[in-house]
């Protein structure tokens, strides 16, 4: 009994410990639009929501399509929620709940054509977030 919970454990721990990508769905469509309400709140005045388009004043980073890949492929979830949140919005980082942030890089990503998922991008869960990473399309 005890070596069927340790190898059930240990089972566990190792489907948990695999790295994932953002074309598994990591987050809900429910927070991706609840994202967008909180990018069109904090954040549409210095990126714009289309491709191509530039929005604001100054050099503010794109954040769709091939200037967003360039910059974000093979790093984590976590990389991406972090910058976002330490950064923004310009005149107040960190100023925002932990659960908007995280809507607002699902929005992010559904901008970027990433599937939306059952999960959601929970910032409490930092491990898992390591673990996920962007990445380009794979092959069909």
């Amino acid at each position: 009994m005890k070596y069927a919970f340790l190898l059930m454990l240990i089972m566990s721990f190792s489907a948990y410990a695999e790295d994932k990508s953002v074309w598994d769905g990591v987050y809900t469509q429910t927070q991706a639009e609840a994202g967008k309400a909180g990018y069109e709140r904090s954040c549409i005045s210095c990126h714009a929501d289309k491709e191509g388009e530039v929005a604001g004043h100054g050099p503010a980073p794109a954040i769709i399509g091939e200037e967003f890949m360039y910059r974000w492929t093979d790093t984590s979830v976590a990389d991406l929620l972090d910058v976002i949140r330490q950064t923004m919005p310009e005149a107040a980082p960190n100023s925002l709940s932990g659960e908007e942030y995280a809507a607002i890089t699902a929005y992010v990503l559904l901008l970027n054509g990433f599937p939306a998922g059952n999960r959601v991008i929970d910032p409490m869960e930092r491990e898992e977030l390591m673990m996920t990473y962007i990445e380009e399309a794979p092959a069909l």
